[in-house]
């Protein structure tokens, strides 16, 4: 891999309306393949960030389309991260003592909240971090190693 590929990133930013984290889906999913990512791993990325990026629209800017949601991706010596940030000003809180999906598969909750359940099991990094700015910023990442299988 060349030094120019090693340090490539790509940033997006989408108005908060649903429909475009599907512009965000193949976006980056064409930036991941040209970095190496393949076969399962790419269709995984496409729908963990689909799901981050509704998140952002629906509960970080409540459906406002004058907040935007930034997509950043960054290819480290390591890693692919993909950081998808709101412009909200309701900031995420974990529950404590979340429902497992069998839980909810079996009626005791909600099937909503699952998003971010699935994007755990699909990447090899996922969670809220802290940024500069308001709202949310919900990272994940793929391990270099991934990018292969």
């Amino acid at each position: 891999m060349t030094s120019a590929i090693q340090h490539m990133s790509m940033e997006l930013s989408l108005p908060s309306e649903l429909g475009y984290e599907v512009v965000a889906r193949d976006a980056v999913a064409a930036f991941a393949r040209r970095l190496g990512l393949r076969g399962e791993k790419v269709e995984d990325l496409k729908t963990a960030l689909c799901e981050a990026c509704i998140n952002a629209i629906e509960h970080g800017n409540s459906l406002n389309p004058e907040l935007r949601v930034r997509v950043i991706c960054q290819l480290e010596p390591d890693r692919l991260v993909i950081d998808v940030c709101d412009e909200g000003r309701k900031t995420f809180s974990v529950r404590s003592e979340p429902l497992s999906m069998a839980e909810k598969l079996s009626g005791l909750g909600s099937l909503r909240g699952m998003g971010l359940m699935l994007i755990s099991q699909l990447c090899d990094e996922s969670g809220f971090v802290a940024h500069s700015g308001a709202g949310n910023c919900f990272r994940f990442a793929f391990h270099r190693p991934s990018f292969s299988r």
